[in-house]
């Protein structure tokens, strides 16, 4: 018969969680530093009514109230990888919103 019709045991424990492995470089600033990457403090036009600054962080320590935005926040996945003057689309739930990198620091 197949397992698809079979009665789980309820004493059988529960399958191991497998989560995905993140490269440790995400988390690391990059070689580069005039691109926009893990630990950068960014300037963006686009973002708020006036130039705002976020530094990306890993997740556990994002806070936006603070400017900390997660690596892989939808604002940080729009930026990362860019420099100065480039652009990049923000996808929010409210609609799309083009930012402009105005300035990059390591600190």
């Amino acid at each position: 018969m197949s397992r698809a019709f079979a009665k789980e045991r309820d004493d059988a424990p529960e399958p191991a969680l497998v989560l995905p492995h993140r490269h440790a470089l995400d988390h690391q600033p990059p070689e580069d530093r005039s691109r926009v990457g893990f630990g950068a403090t960014v300037t963006l036009d686009g973002a708020a009514d006036a130039p705002a600054t976020f530094t990306i962080v890993a997740e556990d320590a994002s806070d936006v109230r603070l400017g900390k935005i997660a690596f892989d926040s939808p604002l940080a996945t729009a930026i990362v990888g860019k420099r100065v003057g480039q652009r990049g689309v923000w996808h929010r739930p409210a609609g799309d919103r083009t930012v402009v990198v105005r300035a990059i620091r390591y600190d």
